[in-house]
């Protein structure tokens, strides 16, 4: 939730200073009571966040007209969970699939793992045609945030991977990690560790993953 809010609290500064005509730096510090935050060039990055948005809609509105209208069903869903080297299942894979008038449809997958006190959580979450999605935070991925605190370091980062956005969280004290991928404004893809703040092992396990397909739908 913290870090949330600091998102929130670095889109709120960008329109302030958009308005004021700033921002036009190659960097710029928004200075919070956590730290400091570098935008890297925000009113650029505001004019990646109007395309980002308008070509999510495009996407959502062509899988319409095809018919795609649901979530793909969870069973579904959890075929794409992976194998984790050096890691063991720790259960059952989980999962659920809901629609709700209004809302649209929404499937969600998950899988823990461990290996002595270290855990991985895996959840693949599928929110085809819902009108509130994620599409705010995969527009936020677009901006090129960097925080850094005692606590903390976190920021968006490249995949390598067409329509795949990314957000990494280190937390320095309490040894855990956790990277986000917004995939194709459809996907969720959210990977957890606790015992191990290296977010690197993170991405590896998200590279394992058939996100090309996913990507595509």
């Amino acid at each position: 939730m913290k870090t949330v809010l600091s998102i929130s609290s670095i889109l709120l500064s960008s329109a302030i200073l958009l308005s004021c005509g700033l921002g036009r730096n190659k960097d710029t510090v928004i200075k919070t009571k956590d730290g400091e935050i570098t935008v890297n060039n925000i009113q650029e990055a505001g004019e990646q966040i109007k395309e980002a948005t308008e070509d999510a809609e495009k996407r959502r509105q062509e899988r319409k007209a095809k018919g795609d209208t649901l979530a793909m069903n969870y069973k579904d869903l959890q075929k794409y969970l992976p194998d984790v080297a050096g890691y063991e299942k720790d259960g059952d894979p989980e999962g659920e699939s809901m629609s709700m008038p209004g809302f649209g449809s929404f499937s969600k997958a998950e899988q823990q793992y461990k290996s002595g006190d270290k855990t991985i959580d895996v959840e693949l979450l599928d929110y085809n045609q819902s009108a509130l999605g994620f599409t705010t935070a995969a527009t936020m991925f677009s901006m090129n945030i960097q925080m850094e605190n005692d606590s903390e370091k976190s920021g968006s980062f490249d995949t390598g991977m067409k329509l795949v956005k990314g957000y990494e969280q280190v937390f320095k004290k309490d040894n855990n990690a956790t990277v986000t991928y917004a995939i194709a404004d459809r996907f969720m893809l959210t990977i957890k560790s606790r015992g191990s703040n290296d977010a690197d092992v993170l991405k590896s396990i998200a590279k394992s993953m058939n996100l090309a397909e996913l990507s595509s739908k």
